[in-house]
This record gives structure tokens, sequence and C-alpha cells, in this order.
């Protein structure tokens, strides 16, 4: 039986090939559009995979703002170092049960495509509550509703029994890790779920 990180490190070469053609590109640039990114932000990445939003956030981030990512594994991290401006930005392999960074420092914490990975989704939100400054966003999004992310999850050995929570469940983890109520949006291509600290 695959196990979810021999999953992910196996695939790393070849993720960003398989999974980001133009048109999924073109879907992902407006997708970000709506994070709310403004320059100066200090932004971390988590679960980065490959890199995948490192290029579209940097230029939001502007010259001023610091675009830090990590991820567990090993394979994507050497991926997405490729993608950042060296030497302002920051890309770590580390588990997300354990961020390895200060208590509230970042303005803007964003999860794309990774949550449903997560061991723990309470610690996990629990730490990335830690990370953020007061009054900072959680950002956590994918390109697939709930339904269409399960039913892709299915079909592949390591990764099928990671699901989405359902609305009332995620609105229940964000709070008691001390977020506000979040704003979920589930649609056929997009689910995004935000919240302020």
């Amino acid at each position: 039986m695959t196990s979810r990180s021999d999953f992910f490190d196996q695939r790393a070469e070849n993720w960003e090939q398989a999974h980001y053609p133009g048109p999924v590109r073109e879907r992902l640039q407006k997708l970000i559009q709506t994070f709310g990114v403004t320059p100066g932000e200090t932004i971390l990445d988590v679960g980065t995979g490959p890199g995948i939003l490192i290029p579209y956030l940097e230029p939001l981030a502007g010259i001023s703002g610091r675009v830090f990512a990590f991820d567990l594994s090993f394979p994507m991290v050497g991926q997405a170092r490729r993608k950042t401006r060296a030497d302002n930005d920051l890309v770590v392999q580390a588990n997300v049960l354990e961020i390895p960074f200060g208590t509230g420092i970042f303005h803007r914490v964003i999860c794309f495509a990774a949550f449903p990975h997560f061991e723990d989704p309470a610690i996990a939100l629990q730490e990335m509550g830690r990370v953020l400054k007061p009054g900072g966003y959680l950002v956590i999004a994918h390109l697939m509703s709930r339904r269409e992310l399960a039913a892709h999850h299915a079909s592949h050995t390591g990764v099928e029994k990671d699901l989405l929570p359902h609305a009332r469940q995620m609105a229940g983890l964000f709070l008691a890790a001390g977020f506000q109520e979040p704003e979920i949006k589930d649609m056929p291509g997009r689910y995004t779920a935000v919240a302020r600290k």
C-alpha cells in the first residue's frame, strides 16, 4: 500500500506538468486573485508542493513583501526552491502540525490543495492560526468542489481517504482554532474557506 508521503515523493518531479496545464493555470490565476494578497505582506504557503503558488504570490506581495513556504515532501521542496527569489523568500521541509516559524509573524497563511492530506486537521488549523498576526487571514483553497475533490482522491491509492470536512465541521474547526466564522464557498471547480484570526 502506498503511503501518503510516498505518493507525493514519487510524483514530485512531474507533478506540475501533470496537474497544471495552461487552462488549469488560468483558473488558478483567477483563484489567487481572490486571496486578497496586498503589497508588503508576509505570506506563508502551507503544503506548497512543487511551489505552484510562489510565482503568483511573489508579484502580489511586491518587493517589500516576503513569501515563505513549506512542504512535508522533500522532493516537492526541491522543486519549490527553484521558483523563489533566492535573496528574499524561503522554502523549507516541515510538518504543518509543527510549523517551524514564530508566533504571529504572517499577514496571510494560504493552504492550497493540501488541507485534506493533513493527519490532524484540528492541530493543523491551530498551528496555522498560531503563526498568523492578529487580524491576519487564513485561506484554504482548491480548484475543485468538496465533492469533486473526494471523487478525484478516490481514484488514487495513498490519498483515497483524504477529504475536505463538511462545511459545518470545517466551521467548527476554524472556530476551535481561534478564528472568526469562516466564509466557505463550495462550487463546481472551486472551494475556498477564508477566515480572519
